[in-house]
Order: structure tokens, then sequence, then C-alpha cells
């Protein structure tokens, strides 16, 4: 071994060890696919030995691989308590808040009111990332569509989230099925994929639809794009299509899609004044729209008689 290792290498390889790969692990790092696979390489030359099988699934570790991972959690978890230590000293403070896509471009329409007063917090929105680990510390804040069982973590409980199907204006005015049951057949439709996997929405979407989307998307804001110059149907949050003063409800909301919202974070960190500070004004900032999450602000022209979609199994949220 002639290299010596880094931890920044280290701390990559954890990563795309709990991602399973180079493409799923990309977003949650914020770090490309080829860079991460050369931080993978330059690490495994470092130590002499190979770390992942490679494959066209995944990355799949080795027995050097598994045994380093036990080790680096380890160092992981000591570099953690470095890094609250030094933020302490120096004043400074970075609060990290995973969130599902939709919340996402909620709050990132309100960040001004999540920001502390002190001048001294700063905030970075990850969004879409399904794995991030609280426990871990690889977020401080999480907004979930579930209660936290795990030992270690704490939540409130903050509003209802309802979903309901939405379309421009334009293109509801010019399908009149886009109220009705015939919209399964008649009227294109829009839906989401992240990271391989697929939400409830779009799960929900394909028991129900009598023909494929026009369009895939794996990201909120180009699915908006889209629905919102009139390319057809979607399934939304209320809190977002409500919001919209393109978008016409086309639908009663969807029980089987209904969730509660959670505010979680780690209960220690939680009582860490900049945390805190943030963890209430998400609070308030959603309790303050809680008619619109719960999809009681009905815009003009939205839906106004029951239409039956059919059931489907229940599940659990995008």
């Amino acid at each position: 071994m002639d290299e010596r290792w880094n931890w920044d290498d280290l701390r990559l390889f954890i990563a795309v060890a709990r991602g399973g790969g180079l493409s799923m692990t990309a977003q949650a790092t914020q770090t490309s696919p080829p860079t991460l696979g050369r931080h993978i390489l330059a690490l495994e030359r470092a130590l002499g030995m190979e770390l992942f099988h490679r494959s066209k699934d995944g990355y799949a570790l080795t027995t050097a691989g598994l045994e380093l991972l036990e080790l680096a959690e380890g160092v992981e978890t000591e570099t953690a308590k470095v890094d609250r230590w030094r933020d302490r000293s120096f004043h400074s403070h970075k609060v990290r808040i995973a969130v599902g896509f939709w919340t996402g471009l909620f709050l990132a329409h309100k960040m001004s009111e999540l920001r502390p007063d002190d001048g001294k917090t700063d905030l970075a929105l990850i969004t879409g990332v399904s794995d991030i680990d609280l426990l871990r510390r690889q977020a401080n804040i999480g907004v979930r569509n579930r209660r936290p069982v795990q030992s270690g973590l704490a939540g409130q409980k903050l509003t209802r989230v309802e979903f309901a199907i939405y379309g421009d204006a334009d293109y509801v005015g010019a399908n009149p099925h886009s109220k009705s049951h015939r919209r399964f057949w008649e009227c294109d439709w829009l839906t989401i994929l992240h990271s391989g996997t697929k939400p409830p929405s779009a799960a929900w979407l394909e028991a129900h639809l009598e023909r494929d989307p026009v369009l895939t998307c794996n990201s909120a804001a180009a699915l908006m794009a889209a629905l919102t110059t009139g390319a057809g149907l979607a399934i939304l949050p209320c809190f977002v299509g409500d919001a919209s003063p393109r978008l016409v409800r086309c639908s009663d909301t969807i029980s089987e899609l209904a969730h509660d919202q959670w505010l979680v974070s780690h209960d220690e960190d939680r009582h860490e004044r900049h945390i805190s500070d943030v963890l209430d004004n998400i609070a308030d900032l959603i309790r303050r729209h809680r008619r619109l999450f719960e999809g009681a602000t009905v815009p003009a022209g939205a839906h106004s008689k029951p239409v039956s979609d059919g059931n489907a199994a229940s599940v659990d949220t995008d």
C-alpha cells in the first residue's frame, strides 16, 4: 500500500455502500457518478484491496468492503462529534433539512421564513432522497410521512396531507373529460419517478390508468413545468396544486394517498438552539398553511361534485 487513504474517500465509500451504486448515491452526496467512482478507486488503490463487486445492477460490497464499512461507520460517528464541536466553536451553523420532492418545492419558496434571525445559521435543503439517516446525522431535520419509531428520534405531527388530480386551466377547458372518470382513458397524463422508486401517487395512477403516461419526470420542478403548460393531468399534493394559479383541481381528494406529516429530528440535537429554531419555524410555517395541506383551500374552477375513482390499496406517500 503506497498511498495514504483520506477521509473524503472513506466518507463517499460509506455513501456508496449504503446507496448500492454510483447513480443512486450521486444526489445524496451532491457528487457526480464519475467523481464518486474516482474516489472509490482511489480508496481501493490506497488500501490495496477491492471493496466492491461492480455490475450493471450496482455496487455490492466484497468481504473486505463489509469489514471496512463497519470500521468506517465508527469513524463517521466520531467525526460528526468533531463537526458539532467546530460549529459551536465558530458560532456558525448549517442545518440540513431532508424532505420529499413536493415538500421541498414548498419550502424552497419559503426559505426566508425558515432561517433563524441570528444571522449565523445557514440552511441546506436535501430533496427527494429517501434513505437519509437522521440517527447518523446525515441531516438534522426530516419532514416525513410517518411517525418515527426508531429510538433516538423525536417527532411532532404537523398536519394531514391530501392529494388530488390537477390540470392546467386551458387543458381542462379543452378536455371536458378531465373532471369525469373517462379522464383515465381520454386524457394525457404525467407522472413522476425518482431513483428507480415508484411513489405512491404513481402506483395509484398505474392501477387506474387505461393508457401509458405521455411524460414521466424524475423531478417535481420538471413535472410542474410540463403540467402548467398544458401537457396533461397529474396527481399532486393539494398544497402544491391549489397554490398554483395555473392549475384546476379536477377531482375530490384521493383518500388512499392521504397521510399525516411529521417533523423529525435527532432526539439530542433538537435541543441545540439553531436546530430548535429551524424546527419551530418549519412547524409554524406548515401549520399556518394547514388548510392548504389538508385540501380545504379549493381554488375557483375546481371540481365540486364527488367523483368515484375506484379503490386502491393503501400506500404511504410521495
